[in-house]
């Protein structure tokens, strides 16, 4: 059953109490925390959306589980259909809240886990499908909100896991027992994770057979007994506790936003039924394989939504100011919108081309979707650098909303931030500011369009191993004449042709259709 977002602020708020601290104090109650405030109106309003039926075909699916509508975010994706689905639900998501959905990266988890745990049991024997199918049935029908920790903090790089002095620097297993397993370990940049209803842990890394305490896969309630979490922070973070009565809240930005939280697992007990990977370090890569394919595709849908909501507040800008025709401002935000519109083709480009694992579950060209991934780390930028252009100096700099407001120097700034414009106000100009404000340097949308789903090299090292180098090579020679042999070359010749344009190689992936 879909929740309303009425329902899902009441069960978050009937959690049991959590160890959350933030600039050295414990928070008693997270929903009326003000630097939490915009991250739960973001996942609020997807949860409102959900309700409505102009979004009810976007981001709701019929479950395969159970036949009811379920969000996209816990629907495993079954089709080229729902690939795309969830990259246009991605974009429209973001052109409305500007950040993180809080609900994406439990969906990918769901991707990744689903095919790895049916390669497990198809392989060793293991009962881990089942175990993770009745999870994800369980988490559909109260349409709870699933975040996954990947990154562990990792401590020296050059060290793998087992070998770092503090065992703690990934997440890794104390302790196997009858019911179930113990584990502890920090993982870091977690966004969304304190509106969660289920975390789900899976490894960061691949991993060697001496590593095989630190190959997990679990999930656990957010409100699990041994878990602390740390607020991150942001340089808006003190704005928040400035809004009352007297005070919008303009310098926010706008009211939406996301956060990240440190999380430390001390000793916390994971039942058996929650286990999904617990010492196969083989599957490890696999498990990550799937995962990134459907992360990466994500990331370009958001990014895309995030660009096309920056391109608006820049063009906005440049319409109160008198500036919007001349040749530069204009040639600046259609690259904006061409940005937007590239990795969003790439994730769509990256849905379609994808192919059916044995279990069911569609899985996005890894190729596109790492390229996709890594287009998503450049030019964003320059999309940024073009709205902190296009809004001057004084945009830039401009004077809080509580001296725009003041009795004595009010109508001084007010008339000094005035457009110039009869269709719109000093604090007009001021909101447009702010968006453009919280989106490039205000929030954390730059760094998530950076490091969220994998750094730029991480998106290179996967595109690297997805690349069909023979094949590629290959072409030169039938087209250079390298090749003697005919009879070779003509049947390369076909190959292309059953290629359909592809380039991708899938690597060790078995069973698959890659047709």
């Amino acid at each position: 059953m879909l929740m309303t977002k009425k329902q899902f602020q009441d069960s978050i708020r009937a959690r049991n109490p959590m160890n959350v601290w933030f600039l050295g104090k414990k928070i008693e109650n997270l929903t009326a925390f003000p630097p939490l405030a915009a991250s739960f109106n973001a996942i609020s309003k997807v949860y409102e959306l959900a309700q409505r039926p102009a979004w009810k075909d976007l981001i709701t699916v019929k479950s395969h589980l159970n036949g009811e509508d379920v969000s996209i975010y816990n629907a495993p994706l079954r089709s080229a259909e729902d690939a795309n689905r969830k990259t246009r639900a991605a974009r429209a998501l973001a052109e409305v809240i500007g950040c993180c959905t809080h609900r994406c990266t439990g969906s990918e988890a769901f991707a990744g886990l689903g095919p790895a745990c049916y390669d497990m049991d198809h392989d060793l024997g293991t009962h881990y499908f089942e175990r993770f199918m009745t999870f994800l049935d369980y988490v559909q029908k109260h349409d709870l909100t699933c975040t996954v920790t990947v990154t562990d903090v990792k401590g020296l790089r050059t060290l793998p896991p087992h070998a770092q002095p503090d065992k703690d620097m990934y997440v890794h297993v104390d302790e196997i027992r009858d019911d179930g397993i113990v584990i502890s370990g920090f993982k870091c940049n977690q966004t969304g994770i304190l509106f969660a209803h289920e975390i789900v842990i899976v490894p960061t890394t691949n991993m060697k057979p001496e590593d095989k305490d630190f190959a997990v896969a679990c999930a656990v309630p957010a409100d699990s007994p041994g878990i602390t979490f740390v607020l991150g922070r942001t340089p808006q973070d003190k704005r928040f506790f400035e809004v009352n009565d007297d005070i919008e809240g303009i310098d926010l930005g706008k009211k939406y936003a996301d956060h990240q939280a440190l999380v430390y697992f001390d000793k916390v007990f994971v039942p058996n039924d929650r286990v999904f990977l617990c010492g196969e370090v083989k599957y490890v890569g696999r498990l990550l394989s799937y995962f990134t394919a459907v992360h990466r595709l994500t990331a370009g849908g958001c990014k895309a939504g995030g660009c096309s909501a920056l391109c608006g507040a820049a063009s906005l800008i440049a319409d109160m100011i008198g500036v919007q025709k001349a040749g530069h401002i204009r040639t600046k935000l259609t690259e904006m919108s061409m940005t937007a519109e590239t990795v969003y083709g790439l994730s769509l480009a990256s849905g379609v081309e994808g192919f059916q694992h044995p279990s069911g579950f569609w899985i996005p060209n890894p190729l596109m979707s790492h390229t996709c991934k890594y287009t998503c780390t450049k030019i964003p930028f320059d999309a940024v650098r073009y709205a902190r252009d296009i809004l001057a100096g004084f945009g830039e700099t401009a004077p809080s909303e509580m001296d725009m407001r003041s009795a004595g120097v009010g109508s001084i700034c007010q008339r000094a931030f005035n457009p110039g414009n009869p269709d719109y106000t000093a604090l007009d100009r001021l909101r447009a500011s702010r968006f453009i404000e919280h989106m490039v340097r205000g929030s954390n949308w730059t760094a998530m369009a950076l490091h969220g789903g994998g750094n730029q090299e991480a998106s290179t090292v996967m595109a690297r191993m997805y690349t069909d180098w023979d094949y590629v090579k290959e072409l030169v020679k039938v087209a250079a004449g390298i090749e003697k042999d005919t009879a070779k070359a003509e049947e390369f010749l076909d190959s292309i042709g059953k290629r359909k344009g592809r380039i991708c190689n899938y690597g060790d992936l078995p069973k698959i259709d890659k047709n």
